[in-house]
């Protein structure tokens, strides 16, 4: 395959792998957007169905989970939990016991929750009872009914109504017994009390007043354990505010771990100060989108973990791109095979184009042999004419044309013939073929500016390189302005000779030059018109060029064109 059909296979699976490849990340960027998408739209329903169920919650919480350590404390050690005995249906109590001495079969420790009531002896501090016994790690105190209280060693009853606190206590550990103290207070053992449950019988509201203790709960407790299914893909959770900004409740929502209190403040103190309604926040290595909803006396703030969204916009879009560049592969390697289908019709009209260059040379060459020769006698006998003289000028033109035919032929033909190749000094070459054009230049009234470096030498056939340069020097004398200078330069660039011929030529476009190496092209202005010759001669200034391995361009600019030929030195 010549330079010509490798140039048009290439420019067309350059081109066609370009088009799918652009084609491919369109749909990769569309992709990526669709699902960035719907993962938004499904956060933005994790934020909504939160919000509706956390409002809801808001008037009406069933449970609550308070840290104790977080609990002020009365003097005597006791915790304090605003919360009125009145409301509760029963409060588990979370702690862990242990004995020094591992030899004890049984042992026990508690103490008890107190409030305030209104009896037959006046108002006083009555209890209920909690024991944590061996293994124990919670207690659940019942509070439906006022039975079985006691007021130091006597067990009272009473109703409802005749509680007269807001609050209760949960006191320090009273007594601890074991197998091996039984009836004494045995030091060994140590009754850590880290939270307590508050189950409420019908709603509770959160207290209006700043500095309470905080609640906690979760999902299950606002859903009562029917958790929406669009809470499974994302971690989620909300916190409650007052309006002073002070912490009430968190609800550790679908999280693994308890959002501690000290993370909780951190986390609403950063997004409030945001004066933000929405954003992102770092959380330890995960990213949380949130919203915040103000809601008469609260301020809710919804956390959704956006770290899932990112990971799966992230992970898709590498798949994608693989995917696609894959596919791009599996497409480049199909369109490089039907690239030779698709210039197969053009090789074939280039052969033929090129065979009838061929033999059109040659059976030219005799008929018109024999008619310059015809002519030569017919003038000899009977003397020339205008006739006879047009004849003989029109026959020279003939024989031109097909001494460049067969040049071109042959060149086309034997692409890589380079047999009588020898390492030769161009520089002499080029110097001595542009002796010939000085005084057509001189006739023309033009100069010539030439800039040749010496000893420049290449691997070349010299008559070649001589031809190629009368064919630039021709064509910058015939297409030149009147009166002005043509340059022409041969230098050693870097493993390159680099010859560039330059010539004013205002009756020119630069559109025209990606044509001049057509054959048997001719620009359409009418200068152009006004000069003899064929149109081939650049076409076979490039024939030659490439069988030196060698490349040729034209550039156009500021009303001068130049011709670059790049020959590789070996």
């Amino acid at each position: 395959m010549n330079s010509s059909l490798r140039k048009l296979r290439t420019k067309y699976i350059v081109t066609a792998s370009i088009i799918v490849f652009c084609v491919i990340m369109v749909m990769v960027f569309i992709l990526n957007l669709l699902m960035r998408i719907t993962y938004k739209n499904e956060e933005n329903m994790i934020q909504n169905v939160i919000e509706q169920a956390a409002i809801t919650h808001m008037n009406e919480p069933i449970t609550e989970y308070f840290d104790l350590k977080e609990a002020p404390q009365t003097e005597g050690g006791d915790y304090i939990i605003p919360r009125s005995p009145r409301d509760i249906s029963y409060v588990t109590m979370y702690g862990n016991i242990s004995i020094n001495d591992k030899s004890a079969i049984w042992y026990s420790a508690g103490g008890g929750l107190l409030f305030e009531a209104e009896t037959e002896n006046g108002r006083e501090m009555v209890y209920k009872d909690y024991t944590f016994n061996k293994d124990t790690t919670n207690v659940s105190i019942d509070f439906s009914s006022f039975d079985n209280l006691k007021s130091g060693l006597v067990t009272l009853s009473i109703d409802e109504s005749q509680i007269i606190s807001d609050y209760f206590l949960v006191s320090v550990v009273w007594w601890k017994n074991s197998s091996i103290v039984p009836d004494g207070m045995d030091e060994g053992i140590t009754l850590t009390l880290d939270s307590i449950e508050i189950h409420y019988k019908d709603s509770h509201s959160f207290p209006e007043a700043s500095n309470q203790l905080v609640s906690h709960n979760s999902f299950s407790d606002i859903f009562e354990k029917n958790i929406p299914a669009i809470l499974n893909n994302a971690g989620a959770f909300y916190l409650i505010t007052d309006k002073k900004n002070q912490l009430v409740s968190v609800n550790n929502g679908n999280l693994m771990k308890t959002v501690e209190n000290n993370e909780a403040r951190d986390y609403a103190e950063r997004v409030l100060e945001s004066g933000r309604d929405s954003g992102k926040i770092k959380m330890d290595s995960s990213v949380y989108c949130y919203i915040v909803r103000e809601l008469d006396e609260m301020n809710l703030i919804i956390f959704v973990n956006d770290s899932f969204t990112h990971t799966a916009n992230s992970n898709l879009l590498k798949i994608s791109l693989l995917v696609g560049f894959a596919v791009w592969i599996f497409l480049l390697i199909l369109i490089i095979i039907v690239s030779g289908y698709v210039v197969k019709p053009v090789a074939e009209n280039m052969e033929r184009q090129k065979q009838f260059i061929s033999n059109a040379s040659h059976e030219l060459k005799t008929p018109v042999t024999v008619i310059s020769a015809t002519i030569d006698i017919i003038s000899s006998k009977k003397g020339s004419d205008r006739w006879t003289e047009c004849i003989k000028e029109q026959t020279k033109k003939m024989q031109s044309l097909i001494t460049e035919l067969l040049d071109l032929s042959k060149l086309i033909e034997n692409p890589d013939n380079r047999t009588g190749f020898e390492v030769c000094d161009i520089s002499s070459a080029v110097s001595n073929s542009l002796l010939y054009f000085e005084s057509l230049l001189f006739e023309s009234g033009k100069t010539l500016n030439r800039d040749i470096d010496d000893n420049v030498l290449l691997k070349c056939d010299e008559n070649k390189i001589s031809q190629l340069t009368g064919i630039l020097m021709d064509n910058a004398l015939k297409y030149s302005d009147e009166k002005s200078e043509i340059s022409f330069s041969l230098h050693r660039e870097k493993d390159n000779a680099v010859m560039r011929c330059t010539n004013l030529c205002s009756d020119f476009s630069a559109k025209n030059t990606s044509r001049l190496f057509e054959r048997f092209y001719r620009s359409d202005n009418d200068h152009s018109h006004e000069q003899e010759g064929f149109g081939l001669g650049l076409s076979i200034a490039q024939a030659i060029t490439e069988l030196h391995r060698g490349s040729i361009k034209a550039d156009y600019n500021d009303n001068t064109v130049t011709f670059i030929i790049t020959l590789p030195i070996h």
